[in-house]
């Protein structure tokens, strides 16, 4: 498969945004790309979150279009080398129906091994919460809605250390369909037992969305988008959102700058703190950037990082969007998204051809977000915008893409990009 991979010269760190910290040894190149491969239906096929498997595959869950009005829940799992293994679609035509995250839960006294995936199934013409659990080969398990006055849809979980299940996202929206930001909605965190029953559901008093949510001791931490006034003005900015065990709200702190910040992936990190990864229009950017954001176990702004125009076009053209992260073996982070021009700006005779071409963009940074190294990832002949990474057992990455050539499948459908190991060779 014809492989491009465009590699530049980066720099250490981005002053001004925290205290001089000691610093990791550069590294000058990104990593290669080892291959890229493609999935999905004759329809538009959109991934929204994928993982390493326990036997060193691949599991990646989105949604398919056969129209404008309306999409079906698709899960795809591979083996090492991204061989399709299973392919599965769920829905009812023209709902808005699709997956947002997927884990893997293994076999137990009362369990089988297999994989949970979150998202959104339509339920007499409403759009509901959804957990789904399929086994190792694809079938179905069980399969449970969670109603709730509006449509409704789960955004992450987390397997909690008891095998339960914990869950954020909307409910209460007056639209339908894969939303990156509900803003009429109401958030909420529910918990379920290994078998998908609902021990408990409660709303987020401050956010309208929640993103993501971990175990953390004595109860749960969200990461979630809020409106803020600042100066009679709205905008959007980071929020944490902690929880005691019975999902009962016990901390909410704000974080971001002056314009809208959006969350889009988030974790509890190593250290007991938190990291959160989106982008930004605040801190002097002239569009959007990726904004990674570190919070301390104190809950306090230790340090943010903004980063874009991988390029070199006029920024005010470029969008520069993350929507996940990885904590990394050495605590620093790497975060992916897509770079591209959402206002068809042609750069006449630059390089690398057409800016409204989108590329996965890959960003490695050392635990104070100082830069290590920056990669373009894709082809020229069409789009391939990072939706999410994860690290991979060979201590390299795996990206999951919206692509428009890979595999057999030429036209917007599930992108599969391995990378290889830093500092291996091509």
């Amino acid at each position: 498969m014809k492989k491009l991979l465009f590699i530049f010269s980066l720099w250490l760190w981005i002053p001004g945004l925290i205290k001089a910290e000691p610093k990791q040894d550069l590294i000058i190149q990104a990593p290669v790309m080892e291959w890229h491969k493609g999935y999905g239906t004759d329809g538009g096929d959109h991934v929204h979150y994928g993982m390493q498997t326990s036997d060193g595959g691949y599991i990646m869950v989105g949604q398919t279009e056969k129209d404008q009005n309306g999409s079906d829940m698709l899960v795809v799992k591979t083996d090492a080398t991204g061989n399709l293994e299973w392919q599965k679609v769920k829905g009812q035509n023209r709902q808005a129906e699709y997956g947002t995250f997927v884990t893997e839960v293994g076999a137990s006294a009362d369990t089988i091994h297999g994989f949970i995936v979150a998202g959104a199934l339509a339920s007499e013409g409403q759009q509901e919460r959804t957990l789904v659990k399929f086994n190792a080969k694809g079938d179905t398990v069980w399969q449970k809605t969670y109603p709730a006055a509006g449509n409704g849809s789960i955004r992450g979980l987390s397997l909690t250390s008891g095998g339960s299940i914990v869950a954020t996202g909307y409910i209460g929206s007056e639209q339908r369909g894969y939303q990156f930001i509900s803003d009429d909605g109401q958030g909420f965190i529910l918990k379920t037992d290994a078998h998908g029953n609902l021990e408990w559901d409660k709303e987020l008093t401050v956010a309208p969305h929640g993103m993501r949510v971990g175990e953390i001791s004595g109860g749960f931490a969200i990461g979630a988008n809020v409106w803020v006034e600042e100066d009679g003005r709205y905008h959007q900015q980071v929020c944490l959102i902690l929880t005691d065990n019975q999902g009962n709200e016990t901390f909410s702190g704000t974080y971001g700058g002056a314009d809208n910040d959006q969350v889009f992936d988030f974790a509890v990190t190593t250290d007991g703190g938190y990291i959160f990864a989106g982008h930004t229009r605040s801190y002097n950017v002239a569009n959007w950037d990726f904004l990674l954001l570190k919070v301390g176990a104190n809950r306090q702004e230790q340090w943010h990082k903004t980063f874009g125009q991988p390029r070199g076009y006029d920024a005010k053209y470029i969008h520069d969007e993350s929507y996940g992260v990885k904590q990394t073996a050495d605590s620093g982070y790497v975060v992916v998204g897509g770079t591209g021009d959402e206002y068809r700006y042609t750069a006449s005779g630059h390089p690398l051809g057409a800016s409204d071409l989108w590329l996965a963009y890959v960003v490695r940074v050392d635990r104070y977000g100082n830069l290590l190294w920056q990669g373009l990832y894709g082809h020229l002949e069409g789009n391939n915008a990072g939706e999410y990474i994860n690290l991979t057992s060979d201590g390299g990455y795996i990206i999951f893409t919206d692509s428009d050539t890979a595999g057999s499948m030429k036209e917007h459908n599930f992108g599969l990009m391995k990378i290889k190991p830093e500092g291996t060779k091509p």
